[in-house]
């Protein structure tokens, strides 16, 4: 794991003579976070990791909210698994995982899942202790980070340089003009006085605008193009989608095409 330069203090593993590990995997593991409430970031979350089990990936969605969110009820349309994110954490004892394998809900899509309950991860663990026992496993972890992204929770992801972020946000207008104070935002906490514009997290974030209601109106991508270019990673559409607009169970193979086809590419983007 390679840490970013955190100005809140956190970081300083990376270093600008290039003295850090160099354990980067293809693909890269992916954090997924709403810029606000209603942004789609557990549907791309599991959009992404559903892609990823179809090509045949090993892949686990973890729910990296901050007090549980419904991404193994949204998800799990194979088996949903009564053992939590805490309880495989801890399951041999001795700060030890039990075998991830065996606590993964299911999806018929091939991914694993784990849910988090309320209860605060304990022993000082962090979700990059989760991310790390996940790697171990031999298993790529795209975690819903839900939202804010300003979330204690998050920052141990954040400061990690190979997770790649994925910031969603709902196809309305407050929604793309708030956008550049969250970028902003990042910039100030994992940002480094040589990263010019396009470079650090900022520069590999990328932004997903998700379409909540039918039509095919681009002009909120479009504005975000025209303003964001050069500065983030890359900007992509995920098109309305009935399955996913029921808000119920998710089951990937039922996804129109078109929308099977933008995670497709979203995926292309963010895990090399």
């Amino acid at each position: 794991m390679r840490l970013r330069r955190n100005k809140q203090g956190g970081g300083g593993g990376a270093t600008d003579t290039g003295e850090e590990l160099e354990t980067q995997r293809s693909p890269r593991p992916i954090l997924v976070v709403g810029g606000c409430g209603g942004a789609g970031a557990t549907t791309t979350a599991l959009g992404i990791a559903g892609e990823l089990g179809m090509a045949g990936t090993p892949t686990v969605a973890v729910d990296a909210t901050a007090a549980g969110s419904d991404i193994a009820l949204r998800g799990a349309d194979e088996h949903l698994h009564p053992i939590s994110l805490q309880s495989w954490l801890y399951g041999r004892g001795n700060d030890e995982p039990a075998p991830v394998k065996e606590c993964l809900s299911l999806a018929t899509s091939g991914i694993g899942l784990l849910w988090r309950d309320a209860a605060p991860l304990r022993r000082r663990a962090t979700y990059l202790t989760v991310a790390r026992a996940i790697d171990d496993a031999g298993f790529t972890g795209v975690y819903d980070g839900g939202s804010p992204i300003a979330g204690r929770q998050l920052r141990p992801l954040l400061d990690d340089s190979d997770v790649a972020l994925v910031l969603a946000i709902p196809a309305r207008a407050d929604a793309a003009n708030r956008l550049r104070v969250t970028l902003e935002w990042l910039d100030d906490q994992y940002g480094d006085a040589t990263e010019g514009q396009g470079g650090g997290i900022v520069g590999d974030t990328t932004v997903v605008i998700s379409h909540q209601l039918p039509g095919a109106d681009s002009r909120i991508a479009d504005h975000l193009r025209e303003h964001l270019s050069g500065w983030v990673r890359d900007i992509r559409e995920i098109p309305y989608d009935p399955h996913l607009a029921r808000g119920e169970l998710v089951r990937h193979s039922a996804l129109a095409p078109d929308t099977r086809r933008a995670y497709g590419r979203l995926l292309a983007g963010v895990a090399s």
